[in-house]
């Protein structure tokens, strides 16, 4: 989340994938916005992934129930999101997209969720 957050907020170009979705002629007219809504993206995940962080090195590495259930649904909700976005842009403007990125980043986020459920200061261990 923390890459994810500096690449997006520090972007100087439309990237690649987002440029297919935008007709050439148009696309001075829509970088002002673009840039915007990509700093803003990338300084939400960037919070976002410092929050992730804290709660890992704090409240779920202290065992507290629940600490690693709610970050998980935190991450995955945005991954979510960002899946169906990709998808509906591929759908409304043909342009290549890379929502099976938020699957693996999803994938990577249950697997840690699962290596926690089953470490001693999981849920399964507390049972």
């Amino acid at each position: 989340m923390l890459w994810f957050g500096f690449v997006y907020a520090t972007v100087h170009d439309m990237l690649w994938f987002h440029a297919a979705a935008v007709p050439e002629a148009i696309r001075p007219q829509v970088k002002p916005l673009y840039f915007a809504l990509m700093h803003l993206i990338g300084g939400s995940s960037f919070a976002l992934g410092l929050l992730g962080l804290y709660v890992l090195y704090g409240p779920v590495r202290k065992g507290v129930a629940g600490a690693a259930t709610a970050l998980t649904l935190v991450y995955l909700l945005p991954f979510a999101v960002a899946a169906y976005t990709a998808v509906e842009l591929a759908e409304r403007t043909g342009a290549p997209t890379a929502w099976y990125n938020m699957a693996i980043l999803s994938a990577i986020t249950l697997a840690g969720y699962g290596a926690h459920a089953l470490s001693k200061r999981g849920p399964l261990a507390q049972a």
